[in-house]
């Protein structure tokens, strides 16, 4: 009963101050797999301590836990039958997880139909309005500074001439290399699997701000990964030239790109890494390690005079 009680607790705390920790995340200067990372860890150790409470209420040794709450019996019709507490708890878990499983599912399978429809109907589109797609990119005759790319067989890489004509080639070509990195680094996916997560748990705050924080962080990986080949100060330009009107999610990438050129960033990649992944791991460790003891301390006397 003590260690499905620190489970659930922590649960509780890593859903909670988990976001707290994602923001972090986003701040620190980092390389983005590790930013993911740490998504995943904490994601990770919320559905692990979940699972692992159900699991614990079914397990053998609740004796004790049975024994001290059979006076706690709902038994208002008078039947002879008594529903235990921990037995309630674990059918409610068990139905609760597979409620959430099921939306899970339900959720990827509809995002991947509508990513399907979504790039068939573009790239129909695309055949009619563009001439034709020039070195992988499909150019759309259009004056607004557009750049998307969609997953798919082929993956498209879409920008509009008006951005060519407003950029340099340094800056267009950092903005293709964006693009393609965000289609070599699967981060489609990743958003994907963040909105289902958030449709399966809603109530969770560090399910239901994932893809917040998947959104901003694919655009950080792609921008390293652009800056790595064209340079940070050129793909900050063509940042700051397609979006005129900063965002806060602008702003910070244009912070992260600014940083890349300081001294002494490797020694503060590492600290900050070392830094965000440690509290994410020792955040739900931590948590049921402590609960665990304090449990165990608090009915150790009352199991010893039992």
């Amino acid at each position: 009963m003590i260690v499905s009680a620190a489970l659930v607790a922590t649960v509780a705390v890593v859903g909670f101050c988990g976001p707290a920790l994602l923001r972090r995340a986003l701040r620190a200067r980092m390389p983005g797999p590790l930013r993911f990372g740490a998504w995943i860890l904490l994601l990770g150790s919320m559905i692990a301590a979940g699972a692992g409470a159900v699991a614990t209420a079914f397990g053998p040794g609740h004796e004790a836990a049975r024994h001290l709450v059979a006076r706690l019996r709902i038994d208002a019709l008078r039947h002879q039958e008594v529903l235990h507490l921990d037995e309630v708890l674990g059918v409610s878990g068990a139905l609760f997880v597979a409620g959430a499983a099921g939306a899970f599912a339900v959720a990827s399978v509809r995002l991947y139909r509508h990513q399907l429809r979504l790039r068939d109907r573009h790239f129909a589109e695309l055949s009619i309005v563009c001439q034709a797609s020039r070195a992988g990119v499909w150019w759309l005759p259009l004056e607004e500074k557009l750049a998307y790319s969609i997953a798919g067989k082929p993956d498209l890489v879409v920008l509009s001439e008006g951005l060519a004509k407003d950029l340099s080639a340094p800056e267009l070509a950092a903005v293709v290399d964006h693009e393609r990195s965000h289609l070599r680094g699967r981060h489609h996916r990743l958003v994907g699997f963040a909105h289902a997560v958030s449709a399966a748990l809603p109530f969770v705050p560090l399910a239901r701000q994932s893809p917040e924080f998947v959104a901003a962080a694919v655009e950080l990986s792609a921008d390293a990964a652009a800056g790595r080949r064209h340079g940070p100060a050129t793909v900050g330009a063509a940042l700051d030239r397609m979006h005129p009107v900063r965002s806060k999610a602008v702003a910070l990438r244009l912070g992260h790109l600014a940083s890349s050129g300081r001294r002494h960033k490797s020694a503060l990649r590492v600290r900050d890494s070392v830094l965000v992944l440690l509290a994410s791991a020792v955040l739900p460790l931590g948590t049921a390690a402590a609960l665990v003891v304090a449990g165990a301390w608090t009915a150790t006397p009352a199991l010893l005079h039992a």
